[in-house]
């Protein structure tokens, strides 16, 4: 029984959160991509040793937009604790974490760059 109660536990933990994205992006502040991307002056080929391949790269007037995105999904302790105990479909809460880096090169040059952090909660069930 105790080995039973410490696997659903365990494999509620495992499901408590998710990722997905580029994970440079995960810790990174809008201050720290100001102080390591310079308009005019950073280089794609820095922007790829920085943060890595984009996860989109697109054309608008003749420049290239690289996107950078990275997101985490995260349920609270409590969801984590019904789930262990089978008490799963009173809902839960999650909160959501995404990072979006967006820089617009002309020449291989960084013309502009944005960083946009957005922080969601919401919930399921009575835990709405």
């Amino acid at each position: 029984m105790m080995k039973t109660a410490t696997l659903a536990v365990i494999l509620g933990c495992l499901s408590a959160c998710s990722s997905a994205g580029n994970a440079s992006l995960k810790s990174v502040t809008a201050a720290d991509v100001d102080r390591s991307i310079r308009d005019g002056v950073t280089t794609s080929s820095q922007l790829r040793q920085l943060y890595g391949e984009p996860s989109e790269i697109a054309n608008e007037n003749g420049n290239e937009v690289w996107t950078y995105e990275y997101s985490s999904d995260q349920a609270d302790g409590l969801s984590v604790a019904q789930q262990a105990v089978g008490l799963g479909f009173l809902g839960t809460r999650t909160t959501s974490n995404t990072h979006v880096l967006k820089v617009t090169l002309h020449r291989d040059i960084v013309l502009h760059h944005s960083f946009i952090t957005s922080h969601v909660g919401g919930g399921s069930g009575l835990r709405q």
